[in-house]
């Protein structure tokens, strides 16, 4: 009797767990694939593991879900640095020419830059337009008036690009 209670303890405690779900390497290898913007199925694959599996996983683990929003944080925040400085424009640099110092023994002293490229960047207008959309209420609203008007008028007239489907096919 003795035997067979500890072979079902055994058998209870199942096979051992692939990962440490909370341990910190395997949560920073979560993180690294979250700020390379994978999603979580593409992690899920990246580790070993089914897309149903990391999904559970997720869902048990807090801190399983909170790596994975610092990670995805972090290259939004970048992602929307660089958008901005898209739609702002701006100087960029092309290249520099440093010429290294040195003194009579060959030690290097210093650095001094003798030539900057530089170009400037135009605004982009649809960046513009893209970030004053979902980040100033005003302009919001005059965007979907447009919007409505331009959808009223292909209500209330014709429509050019079927008219002229229609009207090639006759030729």
């Amino acid at each position: 009797m003795a035997n067979r209670e500890s072979r079902n303890m055994k058998s209870n405690r199942g096979r051992k767990p692939k990962f440490d779900y909370t341990g910190e390497e395997f949560l920073s290898q979560v993180e690294t694939y979250a700020k390379k913007g994978f999603t979580d199925r593409e992690i899920a694959f990246a580790l070993g593991l089914g897309p149903q599996t990391f999904c559970e996983k997720k869902s048990q683990y807090r801190e399983l879900s909170e790596v994975l929003a610092r990670g995805r944080a972090t290259i939004t925040a970048a992602v929307r640095a660089k958008f901005l400085a898209m739609a702002l424009g701006g100087i960029k640099t092309k290249s520099t020419v440093v010429r290294k110092l040195k003194d009579k023994d060959g030690n290097l002293t210093g650095e001094e830059e003798l030539q900057v490229s530089e170009s400037e960047l135009a605004p982009n207008l649809q960046a513009m337009s893209v970030w004053l959309y979902h980040h100033d209420e005003e302009w919001r609203k005059v965007e979907r008036r447009q919007d409505e008007e331009s959808d009223l008028h292909r209500e209330n007239g014709i429509d050019i690009d079927k008219w002229m489907e229609e009207n090639e096919s006759e030729d």
